[in-house]
């Protein structure tokens, strides 16, 4: 399991930057993170392709069965694979996420875990997180593996407030981080983490965002490489997706650049270029 988590940190850490696709719903539905078959967005994802210029360099494929999202892959350039990810389902609901590597391994060990309350809302998340030992992008090494877990609450009208990172340390402490959501409409605007601000200001367009996946905060860019070797390659995508947010975010969390859609004939995005200099990053979106 150490190749596959050093190879998915050494991506997330080279691509992370850059990596912001976008993410759907009806009108005025609230987010709902728990992977209910009617929380998926209508109209489903086939294909993402992430260029370079013109150049392809990654390909995403999305398989469904019936509404729900069952496995997500990811494809080099040269047709190797670097893994897929599966979403198992109890009663419609997300039981449970883990990765597979290109060679086809199952990590069923780091899996992420989905617990719910009473009510059916998303309550926690559990997961065992693998610490690095170094932070020399080129001699990762990782000394431990903690469990951990994500604690949700909401507001009066159904939607997350809050979520509380928590990890148990092998000495019994427990190491613990609040993330906060605020946000205008049916975005989510800004984050705060203790207190303090990640980010604000966070602009949209008025259009469907087709990745408006009923997850949990894996799916929303905040999370500091707490998930480092639990999704797995083909869910890199989903950071900085902001998949809560109804509408896609036109603005680049981190770095300079601009960012600009096309739309199909029912206003879903069909691509999403993002122009640093005399460079560009292209997610291209089928249906």
């Amino acid at each position: 399991m150490t190749h596959l988590i050093i190879k998915i940190f050494t991506v997330l850490a080279t691509g992370a930057l850059m990596l912001t696709a976008v993410s759907c719903s009806k009108d005025n539905e609230k987010p709902a993170p728990g992977g209910t078959a009617d929380g998926w967005p209508a109209k489903k994802i086939s294909r993402i392709v992430h260029s370079v210029g013109t150049f392809d360099y990654l390909t995403y494929d999305f398989f469904w069965e019936g509404d729900l999202l069952r496995e997500i892959s990811c494809t080099m350039y040269d047709g190797s694979s670097l893994g897929r990810t599966v979403l198992e389902y109890d009663g419609g609901r997300l039981a449970r996420v883990y990765p597979y590597d290109g060679a086809g391994t199952a990590y069923t060990d780091g899996a992420m875990h989905y617990h719910y309350g009473t009510d059916g809302r998303l309550e926690r998340q559990t997961f065992l997180l693998p610490l690095r030992a170094t932070g020399n992008l080129c001699q990762q090494t990782f000394d431990e593996v903690v469990p951990c877990e994500l604690v949700y609450s909401y507001t009066d009208d159904g939607r997350v407030s809050a979520v509380q990172a928590n990890k148990t340390m092998d000495d019994g402490s427990v190491e613990t981080s609040t993330y906060t959501f605020g946000r205008e409409g049916n975005n989510v605007a800004t984050v705060t983490c203790d207190g303090q601000p990640l980010f604000s200001n966070m602009q949209y367009d008025s259009n469907p965002n087709p990745m408006r996946f009923p997850m949990g905060m894996e799916t929303m860019g905040v999370t500091n490489m707490i998930f480092e070797g639990v999704l797995g390659n083909s869910v890199l995508f989903l950071g900085y997706a902001f998949c809560w947010s109804e509408n896609n975010m036109t603005t680049l969390l981190s770095g300079g650049g601009q960012c600009s859609y096309t739309y199909d004939e029912d206003g879903f995005p069909t691509s999403k270029t993002i122009g640093t200099g005399s460079q560009s990053t292209t997610y291209t979106f089928s249906y």
